[in-house]
Order: structure tokens, then sequence, then C-alpha cells
């Protein structure tokens, strides 16, 4: 794997200060193009096969990839606690 790759990585999955409005407005304003871009790509997805811009196999490759690196950094925004026992 790439250094780029490795920061990027690290970049995602950084902590989130929650409590923070400000940082959470900064991170809101991370989200959004990640967003943006899914919503691209299922709009895209979901046109008539005349209409499509990409290819099914890119679009379902690209849409996971989104999904993941959503759900990476809402992981980071709120770390998954083990319960007490």
């Amino acid at each position: 794997m790439s250094r780029s790759r490795v920061r990027e990585r690290e970049r995602i999955r950084a902590a989130v200060q929650t409590t923070d409005p400000a940082a959470l407005a900064a991170y809101a304003g991370l989200l959004r193009p990640v967003v943006t871009n899914l919503r691209t790509l299922v709009e895209d997805a979901t046109a008539a096969p005349s209409q499509r811009v990409h290819a099914r196999a890119f679009l379902r490759r690209e849409i996971l990839r989104g999904i993941r690196e959503l759900e990476a950094r809402i992981d980071a925004a709120s770390p998954v606690h083990a319960p007490a026992s």
C-alpha cells in the first residue's frame, strides 16, 4: 500500500471532537463531498439504461467504496464502546 493511501486512511479515521460545535461543523463539511458523490452515483445507477453514464459494475464498486468511507468516518466520530459487564 502506498504512503498516500495510508495517510488518507489515517485522516479518515482521525478522531472527531463531537462536543465542539466548530469541530463538528468541520466534520460535516468533510462528509458533504462524500455524500454528494454517492448521490450522483446512485442517481446514475437508478437512471434508465439508455441514460446511464457509467457501467453498472463501476457504479456498484464506487457506491460500495463511498459507503465504506462514510462508515469509517462515522465510526471515527462515534467509536463503539464495549458494553460494561
